[in-house]
């Protein structure tokens, strides 16, 4: 039955870093802080109008974080999560955590963008994130989880607790 879940890729994959959930609770806590940051900075652009506090959250948001399509897919003793990255995320650039109840994939990495305008070409080099904290419909056991990147999938198996 877990076979029949697996994806195929043909690429090989690349064992990515796991640990415990609580080891990115201070990633977690900067990444809210850089989200109400920027949400404040929407509300003061906007005049200071009350009323619309959660449009402002999720357009930081999405400004800030890029999300990752998942799946997850269980068998009576393992939970799997599939999580779709975008091109370029190497596995040394990512990180697992997994706690009992929660999934949270981190990742950091600097690209350089290439911009053209009337006064000629510049390159800047710009930090892209990745950051999703997911709540797990069931128990596991953190310590035997596993997490590997084929091409642009992560795949994450995590023992169920029975």
């Amino acid at each position: 039955m877990a076979d029949a879940i697996k994806t195929e890729t043909s690429q090989p994959s690349v064992p990515v870093l796991v640990v415990p959930a609580r080891s990115l609770a201070e990633r977690e806590r900067q990444v809210h802080e850089e989200i109400a940051r920027r949400a404040y900075e929407i509300f003061e652009s906007r005049g200071c109008q009350h009323g619309r506090d959660v449009d402002d959250w999720f357009q930081a948001e999405s400004q800030l974080l890029h999300r990752l399509p998942h799946r997850v897919a269980q068998t009576q003793d393992r939970l799997f999560v599939f999580s779709e990255l975008a091109r370029n995320w190497a596995a040394d650039e990512l990180v697992v955590g997994v706690g009992a109840h929660r999934l949270i994939i981190s990742g950091e990495r600097e690209v350089e963008m290439t911009y053209h305008d009337p006064h000629g070409t510049r390159t800047e080099k710009q930090l892209r994130t990745v950051f999703q904290a997911l709540d797990l419909p069931v128990e596991v056991r953190p310590e035997g989880a596993t997490a590997t990147l084929a091409e642009t999938t992560l795949e994450i198996v995590m023992p169920r607790r029975v």
